[in-house]
């Protein structure tokens, strides 16, 4: 921190004050609640996230209770990033446009340096120090900088995976690098230390990268490029992202260092290009470059009066309005306008509310993996995660929390479009569905394997084998109604009951049950892949598998 001034401290100091109080006042995000989840059953890998950010709030939990405990170290962290931005940008007379250029990015108040406890900002921390050591390597390679940066680098891919963009791009950009010998000890080390999430992955079947590259792919499309395109403006600066972008060419590369920042850069816009036709990016997830971005372009703009003139009125009301935003939505006293605050608004009340309406029956939620973080921070007592068929996996079913429930009434939230049987408006306002579970029976853990498929002019016919895992009978014969089901680009095709297999009134623990199913043949496409899956009446998804007709055919 060499470069840093009075002034600096000063811009920094306030900055963490800011952040502490917006801390304070704001509810969680429903990622934040999930993440605080994490952090209450530490492991070196989670479903969606590596373990960073859940360690960082399980310290500051520990220490303090509340929004405040969750988000301590996070602000802590986010505070060091800005300063070490700043010292990079080595500015020590117009401290004023310095403090405007930073903060006119709209991700600094969210994902680079802000209040919010999630994975990104531990991953722009250690980011910011990669640059910085990288730079120092570059310069004069040894093995003492060898060994912080194989520190640093397990702990950015221990905070997201995007750091597997950056490092793969920062290589790429000088070959050279497999020339130097410190350079196989940052490998070796890095590997060592990341031996540990490996392991987690390998005993869980990767669910995080079969997640991200598999499970979140779509079909070839246009409708997400546009908007992908307009949110790398919008993340940069709504106003003066095209000035950043129109100096950001006239970078001259004079080092290997500025190569690989241009190298980064480019590659992230690119690679979230390419799959932007595949799926919906989200505007954050490019927030690794933006101080790349402002470590290129600063000087050029500071140097240019005529567009450090146009930056400044550009830049004022976009600052003013991320401020009043901020405001906004630190305060539940000032009602929410549309989704503006949505995911932070009332939410402690909101769980109360759901508490008091249950009436002491164990409560649920379907297809909101968020919801039910919230709702176990909030009350302090435990939920369960439902899920219907199509509904995205997540770290609950990890962390199997139907168990809770087994053989319970629940009282159970719903959102509109799965059409419950009973609304109720809430206090943020939203308008919710609930049903009453009458006797919950849940059917994870009891494993589907297709045994055979037998193929006839009119139909196709499928037998399968069922295998309780569980420490308790599933009773095929039950209230729920335990169903076996077909399912095709997201519609079911048809089902069949549980009581109809060889087993018909319960499986007990450890015990098979033979069961099978019929489709026509003109009700399925043998050129998509279908989904077998077990569902109660509730269609609560149990377990579920793929199958492929190529399968047959080869």
């Amino acid at each position: 921190m060499k470069n840093l001034r009075k002034p600096h401290y000063m811009i920094i100091g306030i900055w963490f004050l800011i952040n502490i109080l917006q801390a304070i006042f704001t509810g969680l995000h429903s990622d934040e609640s999930y993440y605080w989840m994490y952090s209450q059953n530490l492991d070196w890998g989670f479903f969606d996230h590596p373990p960073m950010a859940a360690f960082f709030i399980y310290l500051g939990h520990l220490l303090l209770p509340g929004e405040i405990g969750v988000r301590l170290f996070i602000v802590l962290l986010s505070t060091t990033t800005l300063a070490i931005i700043l010292n990079e940008l080595n500015e020590n007379k117009n401290y004023k446009f310095l403090a405007l250029f930073v903060f006119s990015f709209p991700l600094i108040h969210t994902h680079i340096a802000s209040f919010l406890a999630i994975p990104d900002i531990p991953l722009l921390f250690f980011t910011l120090l990669f640059i910085v050591f990288y730079k120092k390597f570059l310069e004069k390679p040894s093995w003492a900088i060898s060994i912080i940066l194989g520190i640093i680098i397990p702990a950015m891919i221990y905070s997201k995976y995007h750091a597997f963009i950056i490092i793969g791009l920062t290589v790429l950009s000088n070959l050279k690098l497999f020339k130097i010998k410190y350079f196989y000890g940052i490998i070796a080390l890095s590997t060592l230390l990341l031996l540990p999430h490996i392991f987690w992955q390998i005993e869980n079947e990767f669910p995080t990268f079969k997640y991200h590259l598999i499970d979140r792919a779509k079909p070839f499309q246009f409708k997400y490029v546009l908007p992908y395109l307009m949110g790398i403006i919008a993340v940069t600066g709504p106003l003066t992202g095209v000035l950043i972008f129109w100096k950001l060419r006239k970078v001259k590369i004079q080092s290997p260092f500025e190569r690989a920042l241009i190298f980064n850069i480019i590659g992230f816009i690119l690679l979230f290009f390419i799959m932007s036709f595949k799926n919906r990016i989200e505007a954050h997830w490019i927030a690794a470059i933006i101080p790349m971005l402002m470590f290129l372009t600063y000087p050029l703009i500071r140097d240019d009066h005529k567009i450090r003139k146009w930056f400044t009125w550009l830049a004022i009301p976009t600052i003013a309005l991320l401020f009043l935003l901020r405001i906004y939505l630190a305060l539940d006293i000032i009602p929410n306008v549309g989704h503006l605050k949505i995911t932070f608004y009332n939410r402690e009340l909101n769980a109360k509310e759901i508490k008091k309406m249950a009436k002491g029956k164990k409560v649920a939620f379907f297809d909101n993996y968020a919801a039910i973080s919230n709702y176990i921070f909030y009350t302090g007592d435990s939920a369960v995660q439902l899920s219907t068929p199509g509904y995205r996996f997540s770290q609950y079913e990890l962390w199997d929390y139907e168990k809770y429930a087994e053989g319970e009434p629940l009282f159970a939230i719903q959102s509109r479009h799965l059409n419950p049987p009973n609304i109720a408006r809430m206090v943020t306002g939203e308008l919710k569905g609930y049903i009453i579970i009458d006797k919950f029976q849940s059917l994870k853990n009891m494993e589907i394997n297709l045994d055979k498929t037998v193929q006839t002019e009119n139909e196709f016919q499928f037998q399968f084998t069922l295998t309780n895992n569980n420490t308790h009978p599933i009773y095929t014969e039950h209230i729920s109604e335990p169903r076996l089901a077909i399912m095709q680009n997201k519609k079911e095709l048809a089902s069949v009951s549980l009581k109809n297999s060889s087993e018909q009134i319960m499986i007990s623990m450890g015990k098979h049950a033979t069961i099978q199913i019929s489709i026509p043949r003109t009700q399925i496409s043998e050129d998509s892949p279908v989904i077998f899956y077990t569902r109660s009446k509730e269609n609560i998804r149990g377990e579920l598998i793929t199958f492929l007709f190529e399968n047959i055919k080869n």
